[in-house]
């Protein structure tokens, strides 16, 4: 019996990781016109919050249909956040030129608002993969979510921040994180991501539950 059980976690772990690398690759090869990585990184989650609950069905099929269901405000908020991203880093170089307290004021803003853009970034395809809402609502939850919620915010961006920045620490280990990157690397990090998100997004459910409640 307790041969039979261990055997059936273990062949449970192996399935999700399958899944993970399926999920990883289809993300990657749908991420590769770039503007399409909102709605990659969307789908991905939808994905992947279903398997943390064990709620999983089909991968590609679920993979395809949020795809394709997101499709538009995924990619606006995507466009969105690669515009303000692309401004913070050329911010960030043109103050580093800055000298005394004047760069060093500077440098601290461009700092706080690199890191509430990755903030955003990290709950906004979540929050669109999880409810339905209007882009404007769902960006305004994740602004007050990252807030909220900041240690789980601060674990979530230690674990996406740090993978990169293990990555590219050395030219020895960018080559061993390369072949992690397109085959686990992102489907990964969703999937830490996602046990703690389900945490985050109790708030959202509490209120549904009682909201049914009221209705009854």
């Amino acid at each position: 019996m307790r041969f039979n059980i261990s055997d059936n976690i273990i062949v449970r772990a192996l399935g999700k990781i399958c899944d993970l690398m399926c999920l990883n690759i289809l993300w990657l090869i749908c991420s590769i016109p770039i503007v399409t990585i909102g709605a990659s990184t969307t789908a991905l989650y939808t994905v992947v919050l279903k398997m943390v609950k064990n709620e999983e069905g089909y991968i590609f099929r679920g993979f395809f249909k949020a795809f394709k269901l997101n499709f538009k405000q995924s990619t606006i908020t995507w466009l969105i956040l690669l515009v303000l991203g692309v401004l913070c880093w050329i911010d960030q170089r043109i103050v580093s030129y800055l000298p005394g307290t004047a760069g060093m004021v500077m440098n601290v803003l461009v700092f706080i608002v690199s890191f509430l853009l990755i903030a955003m970034m990290i709950y906004v395809f979540p929050l669109i993969a999880r409810y339905e809402n209007t882009l404007s609502d769902t960006w305004k939850n994740a602004a007050l979510l990252s807030i909220a919620k900041l240690p789980y915010t601060l674990i979530m961006m230690a674990v996406l921040v740090g993978a990169v920045i293990a990555s590219m620490w050395t030219g020895y280990t960018l080559l061993f994180a390369i072949p992690l990157w397109c085959f686990i690397g992102v489907s990964a990090i969703a999937c830490i991501n996602s046990y703690l998100l389900r945490r985050v997004f109790l708030v959202f459910e509490d209120d549904e539950d009682k909201t049914e409640e009221g209705a009854e």
